[in-house]
This record gives C-alpha cells, structure tokens and sequence, in this order.
C-alpha cells in the first residue's frame, strides 16, 4: 500500500494560509493592497486586540457584483492574470489569489462590496473556509472587509503572537509606510476605538513624512524630484539630513511600482548615498520611490510579495548614488552658504574695526537713513541708538582692542565657522564668572561620594575626568601608580607612548601591546559603576528645557509597553499629542547626552529586539551609555601619569578584553612576529 495521501481539503488550506498569514499584520497587507488595486482614494482600517479580535478595511473602491464576490474565496482565483507571461508584466499588488482564502482559512470573514453601476450590494460571510451566508445587502460603493477572531482554530499559531499592542504598532507602522508612499490616499488608522492616524488634508509627501516621523523633520527634508535613471525607470526620493539618524533601518521606506517592498541592494545604494555624512552603524530617514516596466521586475520569489528581484539593477544602482549623493550635497552646501559679510579672509578686512563690528553682521547698505524709518529694529537697537555717540578717543580704544583680538583668532577657522567668534567673545567675557560661580554636575549614572562630587566640579569640562580616582592620600599620583602593571595575565606592561592621540602604546618582553584608550576607559567605567553602584537605585534628573520626541506606530506602541519601567528608572515623559511626547527628566548620567531624542529612539528599538525586557537590562544599556559618553574618546592626548593610570585601573576589573560593546581593549604583537616581519630571524627571548 502506498505512502503517500491526499491531505484532506481543510488542513491543505491551513497550510497554505500559514505561508502567507503569519500575523494580523498580514492579513491588514494583504487587504490594504487589495483597496489600492481597486483604485481607493479613501481606506480606513480598524483594529482591536492587535488585530486578532478584529481587522476591518473598508475602502471607497470599484468594488465587486455577486459573481466576483464569491469567486475572489476560491484558491488561485484572480483577476489580476490571465496567463503565465502576465506573471512578468505585473502593475498590480495582489495577483496570486491566495489571500482572501487564506484569511478565510484562519479566521470568520465577513465581505460586503458593491460596484458603482448596481443599486445594491452583496455579503458573503465565511468560516474556517466554508460559506456560511451569502445574501443581498444595502451598501455604498467600495468593500468592507472585516477578519475575526484570527487563528481561532489554529491556537498553535496564535500563542506565538506578540502582545497586543506589539503587534497593533507593527500594523500602525506598515500603514503609515504606505501613507508616505501614496500622498493621493487617504488613510485612517483606528485602534481599539482610537484613532492613532489619520492623512486627511496632508497632499504630499514631505508632509506625511512630518506627520508620521515628527514635525521637526520637516525643514530637513530634502526632496529629489523624478529623474529618469534609464530608459523608461524613475527615482523619486525624500531625504532626511544627517542630522536625524536611526540605530536601525526600519525607516528606510521603498515602493518599487507602488509596492512596499524589502530590499537589500536599495538599502545599499541609499546608504552609499550617505557615505562621509552619517556615522559608521546609523542609518538614514528616507523614502524612495522607483518606477519601472513591470517585465523587469519578478514580485514573485516570496509568499508575502515583500521582496523583489530587479533586472539590470547593477546598470541603474551608480545613477543613483549620482543622483541621491547630488542631492545631499548640494543641501550641505546650501545649509552653511549663508555667511556673514564680515567672515572674510585678513587680507579683505578694513584696518579698524570695533568688536561690535566683528562679532555682528554688517547693515545692509540699503538701509540708508531716508529709509531706516521703514526698517524693523529690535528693541534693544533702539535703546542703542538713543544713547550718546561715543567719543572718537573710545573708538580708538575699541579698534585696537578689535585687532588684537582679532590677531589671535586662526582666520582659517573663522571663515569655516563664524559662529566662533561669537563663541571666542563670550568665553573671554564668561571666564571670570565661571571661576566666581561653579555649578555641580553629575558624571555618574547614579549618586556620588562628596568625594567625588567634589572632583567632578573642579573638573567639570574635563574629558578625561575619571582617570586619575585614586588620589586618597595626599603623595603625588606618580608615587601610587606604578610603572608595571599586570592585566589579567600579562605581565610586567610598561607605558612606552600614545599612538596618535587614540592608542596607548605598552611593552613588556613578550612584544608590543596597543590599547584603545576609549574601550578601555569605557570597560573600567563600566565595570566600576557596576559593582559599586549594583544595589541603588536610579535618580531623575529634570532637564531645564524639556526634549520633544515624536514616535511612529510602532515606536509608541513598543513606548506603552515599557512606560511604567522607563518611569521607575528615571524617565519622566509626558504626552504632547499625537505619538508626541516631552521628556522632562533622564536618568542621572545621561545629562550630556548631545541628542536626547535620538537615544530615546535607538532605546524603543532595543527594547523591541528583546523578548523579556525588565529593568535590569534597560539599566545596563544606561549603564553603557553612560561608560561610553564618559570615557576620553579617540585625539584627546593623555599624559604617562594618565595612561599609566587607566592601564592600572584596567588591571583591577573582571573582563579587560573586550569593552561592554564587545570591542577588544588590546591588541598584541609578539617579539616573534616583529622579527618575522623584519626578517631577523627566530626570537629567543
């Protein structure tokens, strides 16, 4: 007898479904493609329980006769193609006919749909893949589509979902992509009764772009308009500046033909875009819109039609980079154009001039006096005015006051970054009161010794603070800091010199040994907030201006989930509006952080790469930051006591391989393989 059977129709259907339904956001996919085929201006979608209580997606499409209805459950049924070449010539998304019968397969599906030519509209309501009812109805033109109690009969497949709300931002975020991408469409988005996102009044892209990803991103937009790349294929792009950068390239948004698509070679030619403007691990905000003739595109190598293979994309891929790259430079360029007159090379510069004159812009030489009763002034230029003129022995003053002060300034620089003039000023004025009025700053994650309290404010702008900790007693630091130090099994290391301001270089007589200077400052920081600071607790540290973070879908969801343990650790936020929030207070440590809104983020999506997440794990990530923002940084040049210092302080922690990052700390070369190298035959020590 044979081995071999026929499954049975029901679990054949279950099967299939499982490669095209792999959640509610699916299911939303696969209908919100359905309503842009039909030609919807107008698509509302609703949700609750994520998606598995119930997704509903009505659209105000062409809609769908009695004979359509009940045909679009059969397996394979579809309008979309009529034979095999159809399949490379594709203009549509849906075309296999496998989604309707897959959702039906999976869940209770109720459809109603009326054309525009009937007076009257159809039902049909399906479960577990059989019909239940089909019956006349009373309806507008368009479909209304509505999935139940997802997975209801295959419980093995719903344990596996995440929560609820994990998984309603998943769909937040696949809608708001699609929003961007089809600026002509409406969308409404509605989650458990709320609505979470809604495009009515926004026409175009830079404006959806700012309403999902955040008003602020507005003004750093950079459009390229279509541009022919080849024959018959067009790029269309958004771009963000490289000042907004993400740890993840979940907002690099593509649509080739219309379709939300995944692909690696686009992520690698918008990247290569960016390179030299965004930092090695960040990756851009942008959308990306390709045209092209649909032979030249096969839509079809996964179920879910998430990715594509497109022909001769090796031909297109450097047009792009051109046309990408050009864009972005030429916004660099127009952001730093706007100079002052008076930022001009020595040679160009009048022979006196007061300090008002080189610090502020000169006046518009159409300003004359027979129209400066028309020009604004501000209010503290009027008061200027009003006072009597300065006599010609104070200008004097002022003018050879103006050139030494200019003769120390680097001209170079000046004309780079005018902005420090006004930098070098205020720091000249600012000096003495900073000495008269110290202000305490925390450099720990947690509460500090007086002890070090006291350091930190004496040496409150210093980036190498924390190296020399060790100054308990009153001897100099060069009589308690040995010259060898022994490091978890090399012996007798001897500090011979920096390398470039970035590696500190040591011996011993086994070879050379260079140490990153950051990763191992970062290590011993760590290492040292660990252990003395395990058992206390986290403190808030309001912010004197508070910080606007404007979220996706997801990112709000992945926030609700996690808001009671950011608010136990010291994060205090505050709702500003849709998916908008203001961080009023960070943990203690974070204070220096040079973009506050950009760590929040790049936090949310850590958060959302973990299963369990609790405090603990969200500690340690602040413990990291905080080591990494604390510890000297590559160029900064460090004297023998202070590499010395921190080769001792290495000596004394648990793991002096690798930074908390996983960067190595050292790096050896043997005496073996110098005279290898050198060809001075065998060492022998």
């Amino acid at each position: 007898m044979g081995q071999i059977k026929r499954l049975e129709e029901h679990i054949a259907d279950k099967i299939a479904a499982g490669e095209v339904i792999e959640r509610p956001l699916s299911v939303v996919k696969e209908l919100l493609e359905n309503s842009l085929d039909a030609g919807a201006d107008f698509i509302e979608i609703e949700i609750r329980e994520g998606g598995t209580g119930l997704i509903r997606v009505k659209d105000n499409g062409k809609g769908m006769d009695a004979e359509d209805l009940q045909l679009a459950f059969e397996r394979h049924a579809t309008s979309k193609i009529r034979k095999f070449q159809d399949l490379y010539r594709l203009n549509t998304f849906g075309f296999r006919g496998e989604a309707l019968p897959s959702v039906a397969a999976v869940a209770q599906v109720e459809m109603i749909s009326c054309t525009e030519q009937e007076t009257i509209g159809h039902k049909i309501r399906i479960e577990g893949g059989n019909v239940m009812e089909f019956s006349e109805v009373a309806t507008a033109p368009g479909t209304v589509m509505e999935v139940k109690n997802l997975f209801y009969n295959i419980p093995a497949r719903r344990k596996f979902l995440k929560s609820n709300s994990y998984e309603a931002g998943l769909i937040g975020d696949l809608i708001s992509k699609y929003a961007m991408g089809h600026p002509q469409v409406r969308f409404r988005y509605v989650s458990n009764g709320q609505m979470q996102l809604d495009t009515a009044g926004l026409y175009t892209a830079e404006q959806r772009i700012a309403y999902v990803y955040g008003s602020n991103l507005e003004q750093l937009i950079v459009p390229v308009t279509k541009t022919e790349i080849g024959p018959g294929r067009y790029l269309e792009a958004w771009l963000v500046r490289e000042e907004i950068t993400r740890n993840n390239r979940g907002q690099e948004v593509f649509f080739v033909n219309g379709r939300l698509v995944k692909s690696a070679e686009l992520s690698q030619t918008l990247e290569e875009s960016y390179y030299t403007l965004i930092a090695k691990g960040r990756f851009p905000v942008a959308v990306l819109k390709l045209t092209m003739p649909g032979s030249e595109l096969d839509v079809n190598i996964h179920p879910a039609k998430t990715e594509i293979k497109i022909n001769g994309y090796e031909q297109l891929k450097p047009k792009m980079i051109e046309v990408l790259k050009d864009a972005l430079w030429e916004a660099n360029i127009t952001k730093n154009a706007f100079l002052p007159e008076t930022v001009a090379p020595a040679a160009h510069q009048p022979q006196k001039q007061t300090v008002a004159q080189i610090v502020m812009p000169q006046q518009n030489k159409k300003d004359t006096p027979s129209n400066e009763a028309n020009s604004y002034k501000p209010a503290a230029a009027q008061k200027q005015a009003e006072k009597p003129a300065v006599s010609a022995e104070k200008r004097e003053e002022e003018a050879v006051s103006a050139q030494k002060l200019s003769s120390k300034l680097p001209q170079a620089d000046i004309v780079a970054e005018p902005e420090k003039l006004y930098q070098i000023k205020s720091a000249e004025l600012s000096k003495k009161t900073e000495e008269k009025k110290p202000s305490v700053t925390q450099d720990s994650l947690f509460v500090l010794s007086d002890k070090q309290a006291e350091y930190n404010v004496k040496n409150r702008n210093n980036p190498k603070i924390d190296i020399i900790l060790q100054c308990e007693k009153k001897e100099s630091v060069s009589e308690q800091i040995k010259e060898t130090v022994h490091v978890k099994g090399i012996q007798n290391l001897t500090v011979i010199g920096q390398l470039n301001n970035a590696f500190i270089l040591a011996q011993n007589e086994e070879g050379l040994y260079i140490i990153d200077q950051h990763t191992c400052h970062e290590r011993i920081l760590y290492e040292k907030f660990m252990k003395a600071e395990a058992q206390k607790e986290l403190l808030s540290q309001p912010l004197l201006i508070p910080v606007t973070v404007n979220l996706s879908a997801q990112q709000d969801s992945i926030l609700m989930q996690h808001i009671f343990t950011l608010r136990e650790l010291g994060f205090v936020l505050e709702n500003f509006g849709d998916r908008c929030y203001l961080i009023r207070s960070l943990p203690l440590g974070l204070h220096e952080l040079t973009n506050v809104e950009e760590f929040f983020v790049d936090l949310l999506h850590d958060l959302s790469e973990q299963r369990e997440v609790n405090a603990a794990f969200i500690k340690e990530k602040l413990l990291i930051t905080a080591s990494c923002k604390g510890a000297v940084k590559a160029n900064w040049p460090l004297t023998e006591i202070e590499m010395r210092t921190l080769l001792h302080d290495l000596s004394q922690v648990d793991n002096a391989h690798t930074c908390p990052h996983g960067r190595p700390i050292i790096y050896k070369i043997t005496m073996q393989e110098l005279y290898k190298i050198f060809k001075r035959g065998t060492y022998h020590g």
